[in-house]
Protein backbone atom coordinates (compact mmCIF):
# COMPACT_ATOMS: atom_id res chain seq x y z
CA UNK A 1 0.00 0.00 0.00
CA UNK A 2 1.41 3.28 -0.98
CA UNK A 3 2.25 5.91 1.83
CA UNK A 4 -0.13 8.87 2.00
CA UNK A 5 0.75 12.10 0.43
CA UNK A 6 0.54 15.29 2.21
CA UNK A 7 -2.69 16.80 -0.26
CA UNK A 8 -4.07 13.55 0.57
CA UNK A 9 -3.76 13.33 4.82
CA UNK A 10 -6.14 16.70 6.49
CA UNK A 11 -4.31 19.10 8.11
CA UNK A 12 -5.36 17.96 11.39
CA UNK A 13 -4.04 14.57 10.98
CA UNK A 14 -0.47 15.44 9.82
CA UNK A 15 0.91 13.00 12.61
CA UNK A 16 -1.32 10.08 11.70
CA UNK A 17 0.54 9.21 8.25
CA UNK A 18 2.42 6.95 10.05
CA UNK A 19 -0.69 5.67 12.06
CA UNK A 20 -0.63 5.22 15.86
CA UNK A 21 2.31 3.35 17.52
CA UNK A 22 1.34 0.58 20.60
CA UNK A 23 2.54 2.28 23.34
CA UNK A 24 0.71 5.73 22.26
CA UNK A 25 -2.80 3.69 21.77
CA UNK A 26 -1.99 1.62 25.12
CA UNK A 27 -1.13 4.67 26.75
CA UNK A 28 -4.17 6.60 25.75
CA UNK A 29 -6.35 3.49 26.66
CA UNK A 30 -5.05 2.97 29.89
CA UNK A 31 -5.71 7.15 30.67
CA UNK A 32 -9.23 7.39 29.60
CA UNK A 33 -9.77 3.79 31.54
CA UNK A 34 -8.37 5.75 34.59
CA UNK A 35 -10.54 8.83 33.78
CA UNK A 36 -13.57 6.33 33.82
CA UNK A 37 -12.78 4.91 37.20
CA UNK A 38 -12.00 8.04 38.78
CA UNK A 39 -15.45 9.88 37.43
CA UNK A 40 -17.49 6.34 38.85
CA UNK A 41 -15.93 7.45 42.46
CA UNK A 42 -17.37 10.56 42.07
CA UNK A 43 -21.37 9.12 42.20
CA UNK A 44 -21.89 11.78 39.26
CA UNK A 45 -22.82 8.55 37.59
CA UNK A 46 -24.59 6.64 39.89
CA UNK A 47 -28.24 6.58 40.21
CA UNK A 48 -28.65 9.87 41.80
CA UNK A 49 -25.19 11.38 42.55
CA UNK A 50 -24.06 14.70 43.53
CA UNK A 51 -26.14 17.27 44.84
CA UNK A 52 -26.32 20.58 43.93
CA UNK A 53 -29.40 22.11 43.73
CA UNK A 54 -32.43 23.91 45.48
CA UNK A 55 -32.84 22.84 49.34
CA UNK A 56 -36.33 23.57 47.89
CA UNK A 57 -37.12 26.15 50.99
CA UNK A 58 -39.35 25.49 53.85
CA UNK A 59 -42.17 23.12 54.01
CA UNK A 60 -44.75 21.12 56.51
CA UNK A 61 -45.13 17.66 56.98
CA UNK A 62 -48.31 16.16 58.32
CA UNK A 63 -47.63 13.40 60.69
CA UNK A 64 -50.27 11.09 60.04
CA UNK A 65 -48.86 10.76 56.50
CA UNK A 66 -45.76 8.97 57.90
CA UNK A 67 -46.87 6.13 60.32
CA UNK A 68 -43.18 5.64 61.83
CA UNK A 69 -43.16 9.26 63.06
CA UNK A 70 -45.93 8.38 65.67
CA UNK A 71 -43.30 7.18 68.16
CA UNK A 72 -40.08 8.19 69.38
CA UNK A 73 -37.20 6.77 67.35
CA UNK A 74 -38.91 6.69 63.99
CA UNK A 75 -37.37 8.32 60.87
CA UNK A 76 -38.68 8.74 57.18
CA UNK A 77 -37.45 10.97 54.29
CA UNK A 78 -40.66 13.59 53.99
CA UNK A 79 -39.34 15.54 50.99
CA UNK A 80 -41.99 13.86 48.70
CA UNK A 81 -39.15 14.65 46.21
CA UNK A 82 -39.20 18.08 46.42
CA UNK A 83 -35.54 19.95 46.75
CA UNK A 84 -33.11 17.87 49.17
CA UNK A 85 -33.96 14.64 50.12
CA UNK A 86 -35.04 15.37 53.73
CA UNK A 87 -35.29 13.15 56.83
CA UNK A 88 -37.18 13.91 59.71
CA UNK A 89 -36.56 12.08 63.37
CA UNK A 90 -38.79 11.97 66.40
CA UNK A 91 -36.26 12.11 68.68
CA UNK A 92 -38.83 12.85 71.80
CA UNK A 93 -42.48 13.27 72.10
CA UNK A 94 -42.56 16.94 71.24
CA UNK A 95 -38.93 16.98 69.46
CA UNK A 96 -38.15 16.57 66.31
CA UNK A 97 -34.14 16.33 63.92
CA UNK A 98 -34.75 17.50 60.17
CA UNK A 99 -31.80 16.13 58.40
CA UNK A 100 -30.20 16.80 54.40
CA UNK A 101 -29.71 13.07 53.69
CA UNK A 102 -26.77 14.38 51.31
CA UNK A 103 -23.35 12.74 52.97
CA UNK A 104 -20.76 15.02 53.83
CA UNK A 105 -17.92 13.06 52.42
CA UNK A 106 -18.63 13.87 48.57
CA UNK A 107 -21.88 15.48 48.67
CA UNK A 108 -23.79 11.85 47.33
CA UNK A 109 -27.65 11.71 47.65
CA UNK A 110 -30.37 10.24 48.55
CA UNK A 111 -28.42 8.67 51.25
CA UNK A 112 -30.40 5.43 52.73
CA UNK A 113 -32.13 5.54 55.82
CA UNK A 114 -31.04 2.26 58.24
CA UNK A 115 -32.14 0.94 61.66
CA UNK A 116 -29.49 2.68 63.42
CA UNK A 117 -29.27 6.36 60.94
CA UNK A 118 -27.93 6.99 57.68
CA UNK A 119 -25.76 5.10 55.61
CA UNK A 120 -23.78 6.12 52.14
CA UNK A 121 -23.86 3.59 49.47
CA UNK A 122 -21.21 5.42 47.26
CA UNK A 123 -18.31 4.91 50.00
CA UNK A 124 -19.68 3.30 53.05
CA UNK A 125 -19.83 6.65 55.64
CA UNK A 126 -22.88 6.03 58.57
CA UNK A 127 -24.37 8.26 60.55
CA UNK A 128 -26.49 8.25 63.60
CA UNK A 129 -29.85 9.43 63.45
CA UNK A 130 -28.83 12.68 64.96
CA UNK A 131 -26.94 12.69 61.63
CA UNK A 132 -23.06 12.42 63.64
CA UNK A 133 -20.53 10.34 62.09
CA UNK A 134 -20.29 6.72 62.68
CA UNK A 135 -17.91 5.21 60.77
CA UNK A 136 -16.66 5.88 57.10
CA UNK A 137 -14.76 9.12 55.54
CA UNK A 138 -17.30 11.29 56.66
CA UNK A 139 -16.17 13.33 59.18
CA UNK A 140 -19.10 16.12 59.75
CA UNK A 141 -22.25 15.76 60.28
CA UNK A 142 -25.11 15.89 58.26
CA UNK A 143 -26.79 19.25 57.46
CA UNK A 144 -29.69 19.93 59.91
CA UNK A 145 -32.77 22.51 59.55
CA UNK A 146 -34.85 23.99 62.40
CA UNK A 147 -37.88 22.54 63.09
CA UNK A 148 -41.18 23.81 64.49
CA UNK A 149 -44.10 21.11 66.08
CA UNK A 150 -47.57 21.99 65.87
CA UNK A 151 -49.14 19.33 68.41
CA UNK A 152 -52.46 20.29 67.86
CA UNK A 153 -52.58 20.25 63.97
CA UNK A 154 -50.20 17.33 64.12
CA UNK A 155 -47.98 18.78 61.83
CA UNK A 156 -43.80 19.67 61.88
CA UNK A 157 -42.57 22.64 59.55
CA UNK A 158 -39.19 22.06 58.83
CA UNK A 159 -37.18 25.59 57.54
CA UNK A 160 -34.86 24.27 54.53
CA UNK A 161 -33.32 27.19 52.84
CA UNK A 162 -34.79 27.86 49.18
Amino acid sequence: MPEPTDDLVPAACRGCKSGVDRRTFLSTATLVAVAAVLDGCTGSTAPSGLFGGSYGGPFTVTLASFGVLATVGGVARVDNGSGAPTALYRSGASSFVALAMICTHQGYYPIDITSSGFFCPLHGSTYNRTGAPTGGFSVSNLQSFSTAYNASAGTVTINRPS
